[in-house]
């Protein structure tokens, strides 16, 4: 019996588990190759997108089992739903209501064929993105399904789905999302970072339940432009109850945590539908209130939570009450009252004898009522310490007026031995304060500073605040006594004042200020306001971007009504400092016996309208853009009328003296909008070295190599900065480029578009008489273009293949003749970012005239002397020369040309590429002989060939041909100087 019961049991067993096995075989076939991504995807986007006045859209649907086991379930994939409720097609930013990662939804079907019911196990959501928008008119982007007001109980007659069994929602999860609210109805912008959520629910016909857990990183809370709420985390737990009969939702043992505080709420959410709107009625309060919970409220990274012993009573609470909907915000306030405690910390000397407050806000965001913030009283006596104060701030949301006084006296250092502070956190020094503070938060933003009422001292002496942890420190040994009661008027005496943060630091030492304004009586008029101060020494940073020093500096500061508009404010700076010292970024420059008289003029939010003098006895600036430093002596510099005027301003770089006159427009755009710096300078020179300024821009990171009076070996393409649009006159005394040295260079030069224009130059050099036009352009590192036109007087021949090496190559011819010649050149090309030319891009037209010039080889000329059977075996001297050329696509044409010496006259002409490989033809068409004949060469300088032939060019020597040939490469000049005005266009602005 045993044996045949083992026996059914092991066939049961062998059976039950091969059916198993069929089954997740059958599962795994059908969702590898039934179910699969491919056939789902279009199956649910279709139902979905009918169901929904949406477009929603996917990567891929996945039918899962394993991973929901033991359920079926759908994976969705970097999905996005964007919201038609606006606009069918053309969408914007305000209809993208959601987009996320990764989606898991996981159903029980069973439950509705059998109960009537749907029951969600599953909904996941990662890594979304929600932005919820609601229009001027009310009308939400994610009101995407059809509302139906009849009750569920009516569906069934109706003919609709029958959900009788409820909804039952065992599991909502979303993790790692933030989302957008933007009410433009109520002027409210919220922003949730790192949102997580985990709810539950059961939805009933008469009565639904819901639990959730909610929280985020950040929230940000903006209200008709104004920053309300930032930095501060939550943490809420809750549990609701919604009662579809009164259209009631109730908070129950809810739990909100902000920033680690956690305070109970409770209330109701009533709907009504007649007006459309959300009656809101919840009340908080600080959870478990004691004075330790209050300390709790400073960061644990300045205080550490230890144990402490406290009395008295203790209160925080407040309500949110009123409606939501269009144009409607509830009402907020809050209540602090804290009577007579007192508490001290375990292990400590002192602690806290007394501790009063009473604070009341209320905050109503529609305006309807004047929001404010009372503190009646604040009293805090202990460790040496007494302060007492009040402050009251009404229109707290419109223009607030502030009203602060205090009558205290802190000692820090017995502070820090009342409350556990944590390691690196210090205070020591003590605070005296007896202060009386009356004035409107709009004063301050105006610049009017004189309608400021401050009365009494404040006294400061060895104050000392340091966070290690933080990198913050503020130390300060200074007095300041105000003396106005109708006006602002003070005395200040700062020995010394140091901050250091993360974000700025500074160091002041000995500063002596006085302050008095006028008595203000009209209110459409900003207030008289000057200040006098003497600075020792102050000292500056923000970051490691911007610095700044100062070293023994007198200044007055005047604060007046606009001459355009008396509303607005009109500074006047007075200042002379021995020293000063400012850096933005790697930009340096430093002066010393500085001297500024500036006024400047606010016309509206952001725009200043400075003028007056800045002058200085000596400046040195250095820029990252260029290696060597600049040098400036004496100079005052007139600011006015939006631009700044020079006026013989002189400076030095390295070898080079520049003096500028002239002005320099539209400073605030330049820095405000980033337009081009325009202007409009004379500029003269007793020694320019190009060498020098070359290689500093080639090179400006290397200043020994910047330093170098000659050209580098390998010149770097430089880039012109975007920024720059500057029309120049030179006078330029001497210019030294490589070797060469020019004089007396006159002329125009534009700086614009990435390019250097000069146009048409004078001067002397390499004893000719010189006329030049130069374009050069480089937008970056890469690739530049340059472009010429050189027109040379008497020139001698040694000296142009000097100054253009390239013309020994192009036209060998040249080395082997001595004398002066006439030269004129008009050539643009690519460069590459060693300065080199593209040969294919090369164009150039070229015209070279001379007379009388001298074959230098003696000896050659002896051999073909006696060859060609000269008259005049001595003379060596070709009567004259005039030869036409132009430059095009890597091919060099020589028209013909007459050369005549002695007996002999001969027309030359012909093609060379620039490997040097030539063809050219020379026609006899004056000689002894009694027929005219022409000359073959081909090859190059190393391996020619002649052959003779007959002569190509009688007729191509003729006055209208000769007309031609100069016609064709005269415009070929004008088209190439074309080229440079379209490269230099003045940009529409």
């Amino acid at each position: 019996m045993k044996k045949r019961t083992k026996g059914i049991l092991k066939i049961a067993g062998i059976s039950f588990g091969s059916l198993i096995v069929l089954i997740l075989i059958a599962i795994t076939v059908a969702i590898n190759f039934v179910f699969t991504p491919s056939r789902l995807t279009p199956v649910v986007l279709k139902t979905a997108n009918q169901a929904l006045n949406a477009k929603l859209e996917m990567k891929s649907v996945e039918l899962t089992f394993f991973s929901t086991f033991p359920r079926f379930g759908l994976k969705l994939v970097d999905g996005s739903l964007v919201s038609k409720v606006f606009c069918d097609t053309a969408w914007q930013k305000t209809d993208s209501l959601l987009s996320f990662g990764k989606c898991v939804v996981v159903v029980n079907p069973i439950d509705y064929l059998i109960n009537k019911k749907i029951t969600l196990n599953y909904l996941g959501l990662e890594d979304a993105s929600v932005y919820a928008y609601k229009s001027r008119e009310g009308i939400a982007n994610w009101d995407i399904v059809a509302s139906d007001t009849t009750a569920v109980a009516d569906t069934a007659s109706s003919g609709k789905t029958d959900l009788s069994g409820g909804i039952d929602i065992r599991r909502v999860s979303l993790k790692r999302a933030n989302v957008i609210f933007d009410d433009r109805d109520t002027r409210v912008y919220a922003r949730l970072t790192n949102a997580a959520l985990n709810l539950t629910a059961s939805l009933q016909k008469e009565h639904s339940k819901l639990a959730m857990r909610f929280s985020n990183d950040n929230v940000l809370f903006w209200q008709d432009g104004q920053l309300l709420v930032n930095k501060v985390a939550t943490d809420l737990k809750t549990s609701l109850d919604l009662d579809r009969s009164t259209r009631t939702l109730t908070l129950n043992d809810a739990n909100i945590s902000l920033n680690g505080i956690t305070f109970d709420v409770k209330g109701t959410l009533k709907r009504d539908t007649v007006r459309r709107a959300l009656n809101v009625d919840i009340a908080y309060a600080l959870h478990a209130p004691s004075l330790e919970t209050v300390f709790n409220m400073i960061p644990e990274s300045v205080l550490k939570r230890e144990s402490m012993e406290a009395r008295g009573s203790v209160k925080m609470e407040g309500d949110v009450k009123g409606w939501y909907g269009k144009q409607q915000m509830p009402a907020v306030t809050l209540k602090v009252q804290i009577d007579k405690a007192s508490a001290k910390y375990e292990k400590l000397p002192y602690g806290i004898d007394n501790f009063t407050a009473d604070f009341y806000a209320f905050v109503d965001l529609m305006r309807k009522q004047p929001s404010y913030a009372d503190l009646k009283i604040f009293h805090f006596q202990g460790a040496h310490t007494d302060i007492l104060a009040d402050a009251k701030i009404m229109n707290l949301l419109e223009d607030p007026d502030i009203t602060f006084n205090t009558k205290s006296k802190v000692d820090l250092t017995a502070l820090a031995q009342a409350f556990p502070l944590q390691e690196g956190v210090t205070i020591g020094g003590d605070l005296e304060a007896d202060l009386r503070l009356k004035c409107r938060l709009s004063s301050i933003k105006k610049q009017d500073l004189g309608r400021i009422r401050l009365g009494g001292k404040l006294k400061m002496t060895n104050l000392q605040l340091r966070d290690v942890n933080k990198g913050f420190e503020f130390a300060s040994d200074a007095s300041l006594n105000f003396i106005g009661n109708d006006n602002l008027a003070a005395r200040a005496e700062i020995n010394k004042l140091v901050l250091q943060s993360k974000l700025a630091n500074s160091n002041v030492e000995k500063l002596t200020m006085s302050v008095k304004s006028t008595n203000p009586q009209d209110t459409t008029r900003i207030t008289d306001v000057e200040c006098k101060f003497t600075l020792n020494r102050l000292k500056g940073n923000m970051g490691d971007s911007l610095a700044l020093f100062c070293q023994k500096a007198d200044a007055t500061v005047r604060l007046q009504p606009g001459k355009k508009n008396p509303s607005m404010p009109q500074v006047s700076l007075s200042l002379s400092a021995d020293t000063m010292f400012c850096r933005a970024w790697k930009t340096k420059m430093g002066v010393d016996r500085a001297g500024f008289a500036v006024t400047a003029e606010k016309l509206h939010d952001s725009l200043w309208i400075p003028k007056g003098i800045i002058g200085f006895r000596r400046m040195r600036m250095s820029t990252p853009e260029f290696a060597l430093p600049i040098r400036m002596k004496k100079t005052s510099v007139t600011i006015g009328n939006r631009m700044i005027t020079l006026k013989n301003a002189t400076c030095r770089v390295g070898h080079s003296d520049l003096t500028a006159t002239g002005a320099i427009y539209d400073l605030y755009g330049t820095m405000k909008h980033h337009r081009p710096l325009r202007g409009k300078l004379e500029v003269s020179s007793r020694n320019l070295d190009c060498n020098q300024l070359i290689n500093s821009l080639s090179f400006p990171e290397d200043t020994l190599q910047a330093e170098v009076d000659t050209t580098a070996s390998s010149l770097e393409l430089f880039v012109i900065p975007k920024s720059l649009d500057f029309e120049l006159q030179t006078n330029l005394k001497r210019v030294k480029y490589d070797k060469m040295i020019f004089e007396d260079v006159r002329g125009a030069v534009d700086i614009r578009n990435q390019a250097v224009h000069l146009k048409g130059l004078s001067m002397k050099g390499m004893d000719a008489q010189m006329n030049a036009t130069l374009v050069y352009r480089a937008q970056e590192k890469k690739q530049g273009y340059a472009g010429f036109d050189f027109r040379l007087h008497k020139i001698n021949i040694a000296k142009l293949v000097e100054f253009a090496p390239s013309l020994d190559t192009i036209v060998p011819m040249l080395r082997s003749f001595q004398g002066v010649v006439d030269f004129e050149a008009a050539a643009e090309a690519v460069l590459d970012s060693n300065l080199n030319i593209k040969i294919p891009s090369l164009r150039s037209a070229v015209h070279i005239k001379g007379d009388s010039l001298v074959l230098m080889d003696g000896e050659t000329f002896a051999e073909i002397s006696k060859m060609l059977m000269f008259k005049n075996k001595e003379r060596n001297m070709f009567d004259s020369i005039s030869v036409n050329m132009t430059i095009k696509d890597g091919n060099v044409t020589v028209y013909p040309f007459i050369v005549q010496i002695d007996r002999y006259k001969a027309a030359v002409g012909g093609t060379q590429g620039l490997d040097m490989n030539f063809d050219y033809h020379i026609s006899i068409l004056k000689s002894p002989l009694p027929f005219k004949m022409g000359v073959n060469i081909t090859g190059n300088l190393d391996k020619m060939k002649f052959k003779l032939g007959k002569a190509k060019y009688k007729d191509a020597v003729t006055s209208v041909e000769i007309r031609k040939v100069d016609s064709t490469r005269i415009n070929m000049g004008r088209q190439i100087v074309n080229d440079f005005r379209q490269v230099m266009k003045r940009k529409p602005e």
